[in-house]
């Protein structure tokens, strides 16, 4: 199954392309609207700095895009993600928003990442990471792409400890948000790919290396909603 998931993910974009007309609605449905706390939590970890330039990888549709560009600290977004689809959808949000001029959102690969050194102040991923085909070199290119004093924040999905809440958690990810998810979107598989990606992803303490790795200093998580989530947050100095 690895390497068929590994596959995947290098074509994850597609599947996204295919999902794109319900994905904000399934997002929020199968959620039951904490991805909007979640992307809340991302806001309220932004530098203590005037003026900055964010850049949000695995963008989709810009919802994390259109949450920052709020906060009065945040001068410009440039948001990236492979799936044409998402992007489309999400330049029409933006535009039905009037925030043309501040967030922009464009066909791009959140592991090389088209951007020169040291240009943007906060680089964000929400929920997209796990579906990289290579992590490690997106984090070494986000520390590349960051100023110094530059933050990279991280929320991805994660797997319980309480052996309650992580036994609930199994059974709707790997039956009925796959059922609810492949039904509504009328693809076949897209959200049985999404509960396997997520069980694949290094969490925790494994993320966290990655991370240093990528020479990001200050690392540390806050789990969110019982762990189903954690947000991951790293400097650049």
């Amino acid at each position: 199954m690895a390497d068929t998931l590994d596959n995947r993910k290098k074509e994850s974009y597609k599947i996204f392309d295919e999902i794109a007309g319900t994905y904000d609605f399934l997002n929020h449905l199968l959620s039951f609207g904490i991805d909007i706390y979640w992307r809340n939590k991302i806001k309220k970890n932004l530098p203590m700095k005037n003026d900055l330039e964010v850049l949000d990888l695995a963008t989709g549709t810009g919802d994390v895009a259109l949450t920052l560009i709020k906060d009065k600290k945040v001068k410009k977004v440039t948001g990236l993600d492979l799936s044409k689809g998402m992007v489309e959808l999400g330049k029409k949000k933006v535009a039905a928003k009037g925030l043309t001029d501040k967030v922009a959102l464009h066909i791009g690969d959140g592991v090389e990442i088209p951007a020169a050194d040291e240009t943007f102040d906060v680089a964000t991923i929400s929920f997209g990471i796990r579906n990289f085909p290579d992590p490690q070199r997106s984090l070494v290119n986000i520390e590349r792409v960051l100023r110094p004093g530059g933050r990279c924040m991280i929320m991805e999905f994660s797997l319980p400890k309480n052996a309650l809440i992580r036994a609930i958690y199994f059974f709707y990810f790997r039956h009925l948000l796959p059922f609810v998810g492949n039904i509504l979107s009328k693809h076949k598989d897209a959200y049985s790919y999404l509960n396997e990606s997520v069980e694949d992803f290094p969490y925790g303490d494994d993320f966290e290396q990655l991370m240093r790795n990528a020479n990001l200093k200050n690392v540390h998580r806050y789990e969110l909603t019982f762990g189903i989530a954690t947000l991951y947050i790293g400097d650049k100095h």
